[in-house]
């Protein structure tokens, strides 16, 4: 008889359990960029559309008060789905993967604050920014290593029954 191999799932096309530092690198960096592209375009069509008419300088402080707020709106799924996906690369270290992938925020954010000197409205921005960032790059990490373990559990259980 011949033994029929069954094809490794999904999350076995990983390269094993270690981080992908390429992706996780990219990950936060494109988080940045769409976050930043979303703030942009959220003010286009507050200016545009919701609330048109005034001069450049009213659209300037809208903005100043309105990115952050988007950022944190925004970021919380972004970073999720975001850190769900990198995880998955990660095998079984896919918390660790997405919270290095979030350590690289701060790392913006802080030199960039100091930089435009923050005001305390402007840091207390970034804190709360980077928190709600955290959280949920730490549960897409949690859901991807979730589905990497159901993955595993689910082509061990198909290499048992090929055994038999």
């Amino acid at each position: 008889m011949q033994e029929v191999l069954p094809t490794q799932p999904a999350a076995g096309q990983t390269t094993g359990d270690r981080i992908p530092w390429a992706w996780v690198i990219v990950t936060a960096v494109g988080l940045v960029v769409i976050l930043t592209l979303s703030a942009f375009v959220w003010v286009a069509i507050y200016s545009y559309l919701i609330n048109p008419g005034h001069d450049l300088a009213y659209y300037q402080n809208y903005a100043q008060f309105s990115s952050p707020i988007v950022s944190v709106v925004l970021g919380i799924p972004y970073w999720f789905f975001a850190c769900r996906w990198v995880g998955r690369k990660a095998g079984t270290r896919a918390v660790a993967a997405c919270l290095l992938a979030w350590i690289i925020v701060p790392v913006i954010d802080i030199p960039l604050g100091l930089l435009a000197q923050a005001k305390a409205y402007d840091w207390a921005m970034i804190a709360i920014s980077n928190t709600t960032k955290l959280f949920a790059a730490y549960l897409g990490g949690a859901a991807a290593l979730k589905y990497v373990l159901r993955m595993r559990r689910g082509f061990a259980s198909e290499v048992g029954k090929a055994d038999e």
